[in-house]
């Protein structure tokens, strides 16, 4: 598994008629409702109507699955991302402005096309085997057609890169697109979001949307004078100020790149991936995926036990490997000369967190109450585990666990809710998730079925921080979710948010909903 994102798991593969490494994206919503269908034919006419493009992600196939699952087959990127090159600090300005200048050429393909990505960030920018930027993930794009408005359904939003209008909920344009693709510039100089202050801090989600129609400060001491006038174009608050569209801004920045020099790479080519390990900007090419290294991951040992479960509310659990190679020759992938097996990398049950979807006052009032609250949700993950061990008895006598707090309980242990609290109205921003508590005689997708406290061994409350909490390993099961009275559960853990830990909490609280999505009126408990 390569990664997984809100609503799909991307696995590596091989394309046998050719020997070429390839990235299968597989969705967790079938296309067994209208919605759904339309939603995945905006994604694959993006991706095909600049598929050519050499700055865009290719696609090879596409199809459904069985249980009516569709998936998409692309060339396999294998040389990381922009966010690997962000998250190492500040990229020089000559080598930041060709990278971004190629990616916006793939962004004015697109809108002369009439799609819009509508989710330009560093981590869908990614490098392949030649170390030349590739656009990837329309998976939420918005194809434009004559006489008929753009959706404007959101389902993800990255504050740092997304556009003041997106908060908004407006139909999306190209300057939206314009605004996340000048963030990623700025990003990619300093080494942070343009959203956050010079420590990198990252501002709460009310504090954006306050401050959302004043010009952003994008001076800092990795900001050539040079690039400020583009860049306070690019990310103006009102987008009939910015560049039109992504070649417009193409040919801004090709004109500062003649001004700033040469640098320590040439984008495009075999010489990109010498000139980035030279520069110390990405590893050496025998290090990147070919189809003999993606091939042997089959065979290699699994360093986690258990098998991969994908969970996300509303959606169905994706196969395993060994699964979905069945699935995948069977539902025609083995076609016309092409067959692609799935290789085999890390198995485990991950809880996903929900995408945002709404209109901004519930989502900010949601986000708002959970800052506050210092409570947020994150994804959970367990090893497999059988016997009594397993149960709900087990893991409230294993480490952390405990079924409700006493009136002497340490303050730190309170978990965020006690164990019998029903949640609805969950919405996901940047890595955390909030939840926000209701009746259990009211409509809701969460309850609460165990609690406990976070191992000594973590040392922060973020989603990854959480899942890999031993204590929440053991506590936040499936078979102790089925013994609270969840039949069929999607599991996930509540933890202290980032205010609660500064402020000495340690308390999270194991939650599951109905695998297969959906509302209940009642508790599971009875």
């Amino acid at each position: 598994m390569l990664g997984r994102g809100g609503f799909a798991t991307v696995y590596a593969g091989v394309q046998d008629s050719l020997e070429r490494p390839v990235a299968v994206k597989v969705d967790s919503r079938p296309l067994d409702d209208p919605r759904n269908e339309r939603r995945f034919m905006r994604e694959v006419q993006a991706a095909s109507r600049i598929s050519g493009h050499p700055h865009v992600v290719s696609l090879v196939d596409t199809g459904k699955l069985p249980d009516l699952r569709p998936y998409l087959v692309m060339e396999l990127c294998a040389g990381g991302s922009l966010y690997d090159l962000v998250s190492r600090g500040p990229t020089p300005a000559s080598d930041a402005v060709a990278l971004v200048e190629a990616a916006a050429s793939a962004l004015g393909a697109a809108h002369t096309a009439g799609v819009m990505h509508r989710d330009v960030k560093p981590a869908n920018i990614l490098l392949d085997s030649y170390g030349s930027p590739r656009l990837s993930d329309f998976g939420i794009a918005s194809v434009q057609r004559e006489g008929q408005d753009p959706t404007v359904t959101l389902e993800c939003l990255t504050p740092d890169f997304a556009a003041p209008e997106a908060f908004m909920l407006t139909s999306p344009g190209p300057e939206g697109d314009v605004w996340s693709m000048g963030a990623v510039l700025f990003s990619l100089l300093t080494g942070r979001g343009p959203r956050r202050g010079p420590d990198g801090v990252q501002r709460s989600l009310p504090e954006i949307v306050r401050s959302l129609d004043a010009p952003l400060n994008l001076s800092d001491p990795n900001v050539p004078e040079i690039l400020l006038p583009v860049l306070s174009k690019a990310m103006a608050p009102d987008p009939a100020d910015r560049y039109r569209n992504g070649t417009e801004l193409t040919g801004a920045l090709g004109q500062v790149r003649e001004q700033l020099g040469t640098g320590n790479l040439a984008v495009g080519g075999p010489v990109t991936s010498l000139q980035l390990v030279e520069a110390g900007l990405a590893p050496p090419p025998g290090r990147n995926v070919s189809a003999q290294s993606a091939r042997s991951a089959q065979s290699a040992p699994s360093p986690l036990s258990g098998q991969l479960e994908y969970y996300e509310q509303s959606s169905m659990p994706v196969s395993s490997p060994d699964s979905l190679n069945a699935s995948l020759s069977g539902a025609g992938v083995t076609g016309a000369g092409r067959s692609i097996r799935i290789t085999k990398r890390e198995r485990r049950q991950v809880g996903l967190r929900a995408g945002i979807v709404g209109a901004v006052v519930g989502l900010v009032i949601g986000l708002v109450a959970g800052w506050m609250a210092g409570t947020w949700l994150a994804p959970a993950v367990s090893t497999a585990r059988t016997g009594a061990s397993a149960g709900a008895s087990g893991a409230a006598s294993g480490a952390g666990a405990s079924h409700s707090s006493s009136s002497g309980q340490d303050t730190a242990s309170t978990p965020p809710y006690p164990v019998g609290t029903c949640l609805a109205g969950t919405t996901s921003v940047s890595g955390q998730t909030t939840a926000r508590k209701v009746d259990c005689n009211e409509p809701h997708s969460w309850e609460v079925y165990e609690v406990g406290t976070l191992a000594e061994s973590t040392t922060g409350s973020s989603d990854d921080d959480l899942a890999a909490d031993p204590n929440v390993q053991n506590t936040c099961t499936s078979q102790a979710a089925k013994q609270y009275g969840a039949a069929n559960p999607s599991t996930s853990v509540l933890g202290p948010g980032e205010a609660g830990w500064n402020a000495g909490r340690r308390g999270f609280s194991c939650i599951a909903s109905d695998l297969k999505g959906g509302q209940r009126t009642s508790s599971y408990a009875g």
